[in-house]
């Protein structure tokens, strides 16, 4: 089935499992009017599909410390790409590694309890063989941070 092959109650039930996956199955099926087993299979089943990637909480990090969000873009020497993300992987303070065009080669977002961890994360990513040169936003404040996806 593709994924233009979603029937309406599909779409609304990937739309309210983003907004509250701490619902229930029984709860989803009164919402949906249907039965809290085909709620299950239905969800076992866009799981299988790669559609539901997986239902995780979403926690705040300022309320455990990480006051500090930041934007590295990374400029890189091809040939050592591989390694690179390799290394890049293995650092927990990175929470996305995009591969982008133009003019860097990777953006990262990290996060971070302070300065004093944002420069030495930035001195551990520019040991990095292969690593250029970098460039750091410190992001002030999020305005839109939104990361549903509705179903077309």
């Amino acid at each position: 089935m593709a994924v233009l092959d979603l029937d309406e109650i599909d779409k609304k039930l990937i739309n309210i499992l983003q907004e509250n996956a701490d619902l229930t199955y029984a709860e989803l099926g009164r919402m949906l009017g249907i039965s809290s087993s085909t709620v299950y299979m239905r969800v076992k089943r866009l799981k299988e599909r790669g559609i539901i990637k997986r239902i995780v909480a979403e926690v705040s990090p300022e309320t455990l410390g990480y006051n500090l969000r930041s934007l590295v873009f990374l400029a890189v020497d091809i040939k050592k790409y591989n390694d690179i993300v390799q290394a890049l992987l293995k650092i927990p303070q990175i929470k996305v590694i995009y591969d982008i065009t133009g003019e860097w080669t990777f953006a990262l977002e990290i996060l971070v309890r302070d300065h004093k961890e944002l420069s030495e994360l930035l001195d551990k990513i520019g040991t990095i063989e292969g690593v250029q040169h970098t460039s750091t936003a410190v992001v002030l404040r999020v305005i839109k941070e939104d990361r549903k996806v509705t179903p077309p």
